[in-house]
């Protein structure tokens, strides 16, 4: 099969749901074109940002790093080290690899360190491992960006990842986190940074082709935590959708987008949805967590109630350890 970009190479990856075949160069460049689009629709990052991005080892945050970096934008990546032996280490060492090929030093959090290893804060608190593991995580995404002047935080969620969360919440009618899920958190003042989303318009197996011909080595293991996970429940059910019909899960969470007026025809204007989010953050209301805009007594970051989401974690986990 030809490429159906250049029509004289063979064709290395096969897009179904764009009806199209690549060769290894315009694949690149069909992918680059769809970060870049990600990002234009909803102004997730401007020129003058300086990006903490999150890696995780895996492929999606480090092709994330790696297409943010070609197309130019000023980045650092973040490791957070979970404290899950054997994977942790492995994990870490394929994050310092790619940093260190390309010149760069990625800040790491070692969770073990701050006390809450996510299997042993999951085990004293007694929630579940992936519970735990978000709180930890949001809340050190944005200590460190804030407290290192970065303007924005990007994470590797993909297609794959948006909907099968979006089609969650409608299974169990989620109200409030429908009215949330978007490609762009905006920040706020007290120190929440605005978190980001570019890879939303690309699938796991996009990434997945990226990553291996552009030689990135990423870890191939899904997190040994995340097994019972309901997330891959519904990513096993899209997939068997889109194995019959090509292009269902871009309709069904393009399609939620556009019902949120946040897909203008290309244009900046604020929709409905993007009014919403300001209107939430102005009381003080955010994804995923009790946050903003008042300050937590113990660590000073930005929290709904008196003690950040964090901190009662870490409390737990302390009373956990002197039993």
């Amino acid at each position: 099969m030809k490429c159906k970009r250049c029509r004289r190479a063979a064709a290395a990856v096969d897009l179904p749901s764009h009806h199209s075949a690549f060769c290894p160069d315009c694949f690149f460049v069909f992918f680059r074109r769809q970060v870049e689009e990600g990002i234009r629709k909803f102004s997730l990052l401007s020129p003058r940002d300086r990006v903490l991005v999150c890696v995780s080892g895996g492929k999606d945050s480090l092709v994330l790093w790696d297409v943010l970096m070609e197309l130019g934008y000023d980045t650092e990546g973040l490791y957070i080290d979970l404290g899950i032996e054997g994977y942790s280490d492995r994990s870490r060492e394929k994050v310092l690899a790619y940093a260190g090929a390309r010149g760069k030093e990625p800040i790491v959090v070692d969770l073990r360190r701050e006390g809450v290893p996510i299997p042993e804060a999951a085990k004293r608190s007694r929630k579940e491992e992936c519970s735990v593991c978000g709180t930890v995580k949001r809340y050190f995404f944005n200590r460190v960006a804030a407290s290192r002047g970065f303007s924005v935080v990007a994470t590797g969620h993909n297609l794959d990842d948006e909907s099968a969360r979006l089609l969650g919440n409608l299974m169990h009618w989620q109200r409030d986190h429908l009215e949330r899920q978007h490609p762009l958190l905006p920040g706020a003042g007290g120190g929440l940074v605005r978190k980001v989303k570019p890879l939303w318009r690309l699938s796991e197996m996009e990434t997945a082709a990226y990553g291996f011909l552009k030689g990135i080595d990423y870890v191939t293991e899904e997190c040994p935590m995340s097994h019972d996970a309901t997330s891959l429940v519904y990513k096993e059910a899209l997939s068997l959708i889109e194995e019959k019909m090509p292009g269902t899960r871009s309709k069904f969470y393009l399609g939620f987008l556009e019902s949120k007026g946040t897909q203008s025809k290309g244009t900046q204007s604020k929709g409905t949805f993007i009014s919403f989010l300001e209107e939430e953050l102005a009381t003080g209301r955010q994804e995923g967590a009790e946050e903003p805009l008042a300050k937590c007594a113990l660590c000073g970051a930005p929290s709904y109630a008196e003690t950040c989401a964090f901190c009662r974690l870490k409390e737990k986990v302390g009373k956990g350890g002197s039993r």
